[in-house]
């Protein structure tokens, strides 16, 4: 044998080698499938899809449908719970007064006093202060003019801060309101207001100082500002006048038989 023909021999060997080896790769690539990882049974799906439209059939058929008219009772008509009218509650004319007061505060004074009256560093508290929960012609002298100096309040002593004076930032009725708010807010008084009359008189007298007050220069504790409560601030008064005046013109019938 030629050498020649050997090695086409050799080369043909070599190929066959070589596909035999790639057939067993690609056997090796996709393996059978093992317990556990069969595919799952077209029969199955096609089973489990029409039982679902055979139910679903039947429960549409048998409650007479979901509409809300199919809901709805004969007759029906909604109403609110009991106790609820679905309207808010009307406020009194005290709660008006002191909610308007309430807003004045927050524009005003919020920043320094805080939302919650307990002051801040040398910026005095409010909560239960006697400054506030005193005379109001004092209180007045404050939020018109302002206040500088040493001041002691509720014991503990403050001074460094000084308060500005309100007279130019807010009227007479706004003054009257924050007064009110502020005492029975932080003060807890609500049988009595300030009056936007009690504040122009105010602002009459004391309006004109061209700096803040000190703690020495205001009106004594006790001094409250000239004015006449609202009507609408005691209403039961005068149901209690005219159940007075009933009792008084009543005449017992066996007086008048003996």
């Amino acid at each position: 044998m030629s050498e020649e023909q050997e090695n086409r021999d050799y080369d043909h060997k070599a190929s066959v080698r070589g596909f035999t080896s790639g057939q067993n790769l690609s056997s090796e690539e996709n393996p059978k499938p093992t317990s556990g990882q069969e595919p799952f049974p077209v029969w199955l799906i096609l089973v489990s899809v029409f039982l679902m439209i055979i139910g679903g059939y039947s429960l549409g058929t048998s409650n007479g449908g979901f509409g809300f008219s199919n809901s709805l009772q004969s007759g029906y008509e909604p109403s609110a719970p009991a106790g609820l009218t679905g309207k808010a509650p009307e406020l009194s004319e005290f709660e008006k007064y002191v909610n308007a007061g309430e807003a004045v505060y927050k524009a005003v004074c919020n920043g320094c006093h805080q939302a919650t009256g307990q002051g801040q560093g040398q910026i005095p508290p409010l909560v239960e202060s006697e400054w506030i929960t005193q005379g109001t012609e004092r209180f007045a002298q404050i939020v018109l003019n302002g206040l500088t100096g040493p001041i002691t309040v509720k014991g503990a002593s403050y001074g460094a801060a000084v308060m500005p004076a309100q007279k130019g930032a807010i009227n007479d009725k706004q003054v009257a309101q924050v007064m009110t708010y502020v005492r029975y807010k932080f003060g807890n008084i609500s049988d009595s207001v300030v009056t936007k009359e009690m504040a122009e008189l105010a602002r009459q007298k004391f309006g004109d100082k061209a700096n803040q007050y000190t703690a020495s220069e205001l009106s004594a504790e006790d001094v409250m500002l000239e004015g006449e409560q609202p009507d609408w601030l005691s209403p039961e008064s005068d149901d209690t006048e005219a159940e007075g005046d009933s009792a008084a013109i009543f005449i017992d019938p066996e007086q008048i038989k003996s």
